[in-house]
């Protein structure tokens, strides 16, 4: 008797190690006689380009997110919408907790018997493009700039009487000289496929996304302490009631705060500018606009750069936060989003050949999937392609 999801997949694990005893063979036939269905999704589980791809993702993923996801469910089926749902992953229907049972016992199977296959050429091509990873440029006060990708812990310069220290992958200034004649300032630029993390010197943490960037000055003084920046940065601003800190996003919003976390979102190419509130509180004001709402953990302003139209929205704090986590999330993500993260993160350009598919994305994924597996979920969600140097080529409509 069948009981569970759960039950077959453990089963057909236990079918590709070749350990099922005669009974739990019966029940795997009679699950597999049962419907088409089922006999499709049993073809594609056990088919050997689809297990090697699921395990390079699957281990793809740290130890802390394997262990957070185990145990929880997800629904076998999405709620119907206007646009077609894809999901990201074909095992979440049965669960994750199924998922790994499935792709543990698989490991053996796969590393015991795996085909090499000749690659398509756009698979050929994707390899060539790599994920993003830590690297940015340092533009010092006097016009010099220093590319950190590649340089050794230690002091790279001296700003001010400030050591600019380089340190695992981490800028720090660690000595704030207030009393410094004058005011320099240093800029952080993260191109596409870069990402970097940077302490500003009064201690506050900054997180740049990939084509990003912050300017600042190399010792705080005055009355404030203000930064500019562009693309995506997090903030974990350090506390000091005495001097406010003041962000300016590309002239067009001014988040002011004390001491909190919080994320914003100033591409260029977004319709919108999106303050997101984790922790603490901030004011965010738009020239011209006389509303100047207080987010609250949990809140975010969105400001639409046509009409300086300001709304505040509850966030989904998972899910603005993925990329400073190490992942994509996709959730109810339409293609031309999607594209746009993949455009910054993989320093690729996408055209689409015929119109702009009506799909909206389910899921998330580690950001250091290799593109070649990344376009074989493309593939899986009805859109089709072609890879054409560093472009990515949306074919159907």
């Amino acid at each position: 008797m069948i009981e569970n999801n759960d039950q077959i997949i453990r089963l057909i694990g236990k079918y590709l190690e070749t350990s099922l005893d005669d009974g739990e063979r019966r029940i795997l036939d009679e699950w597999l006689n049962a419907a088409e269905d089922n006999r499709r999704l049993f073809r594609e589980l056990t088919d050997p380009q689809q297990v090697s791809r699921e395990l390079r993702r699957f281990y793809a993923y740290n130890s802390e997110r394997i262990a957070q996801k185990i145990g929880g469910e997800i629904p076998a089926f999405a709620a119907p919408a206007p646009a077609p749902v894809h999901r990201l992953h074909f095992l979440r229907r049965w669960g994750w907790a199924a998922a790994a049972v499935l792709l543990l016992g698989a490991g053996t199977w796969y590393f015991t018997t795996q085909q090499q296959t000749n690659p398509s050429p756009a698979t050929v091509a994707a390899a060539e493009i790599s994920p993003g990873r830590e690297g940015a440029i340092l533009t010092l006060s006097d016009g010099r700039q220093v590319v950190l990708d590649s340089l050794a812990n230690g002091t790279i310069a001296q700003q001010q009487g400030t050591d600019v220290v380089l340190s695992n992958g981490q800028l720090t200034y660690n000595d704030d000289r207030s009393d410094a004649p004058g005011i320099a300032y240093n800029t952080m630029t993260t191109p596409r496929g870069r990402q970097f993390r940077i302490t500003l010197p009064d201690g506050t943490r900054v997180w740049l996304n990939a084509a990003s960037s912050i300017r600042y000055p190399v010792a705080f003084t005055g009355k404030e302490r203000k930064v500019d920046i562009t693309g995506e940065v997090f903030f974990e601003v350090s506390k000091d009631a005495s001097k406010p800190f003041l962000v300016n996003a590309t002239d067009e919003v001014s988040i002011s705060v004390l001491g909190t976390s919080f994320n914003i979102n100033a591409y260029d190419n977004e319709k919108n500018i999106a303050a997101t509130l984790l922790t603490g509180a901030v004011k965010v004001t738009v020239p011209g606009n006389s509303k100047a709402p207080v987010l609250r953990p949990g809140q975010q302003a969105s400001i639409n750069r046509a009409s300086g139209q300001m709304q505040v929205l509850q966030a989904e704090p998972d899910r603005i936060m993925a990329w400073k986590n190490g992942l994509f999330n996709f959730e109810g993500a339409g293609i031309e989003d999607v594209m746009r993260q993949l455009e910054r993160w993989y320093d690729i350009r996408v055209v689409y050949e015929n119109g702009i598919p009506d799909i909206t994305f389910l899921g998330e994924i580690d950001r250091q999937i290799a593109l070649p597996d990344l376009l074989e979920i493309l593939r899986r969600t009805d859109v089709d392609f072609r890879i054409e140097g560093r472009t990515l080529i949306v074919l159907n409509n």
